[in-house]
């Protein structure tokens, strides 16, 4: 599905795929789909989380669309590395890790 490995995209349901796809632009810049291929490249998708349980430490995401420059990003840890899962690079990033 994209060229960033991500995890979230093993375990995203189909119906959550294509309703984060609806919007056709990408949910942090906001480059539209005609404009990414235009480039030759297309939206793709990530999880984000949107809320965590601190008792349990159970995360809840929701699946958006992103395209490939912001989804690399989401993906690079504090040392400028691909880290496949992009809460643990996030967390590597704000030095919680």
């Amino acid at each position: 599905m994209a060229d960033t490995e991500c995890n979230y995209q093993q375990i995203a349901s189909v119906e959550d795929v294509k309703s984060a796809l609806e919007g056709a632009q990408c949910q942090h810049c906001g480059i539209t789909t005609n404009e990414l291929m235009s480039r030759g490249e297309v939206l793709e998708i990530c999880g984000e989380e949107y809320c965590s349980d601190i008792s349990t430490g159970l995360k809840l995401f929701t699946t958006i669309a992103v395209c490939p420059s912001c989804h690399g990003r989401f993906h690079q840890d504090a040392d400028n590395m691909h880290n496949p899962c992009q809460i643990k690079a996030r967390w590597s990033r704000e030095g919680l890790a």
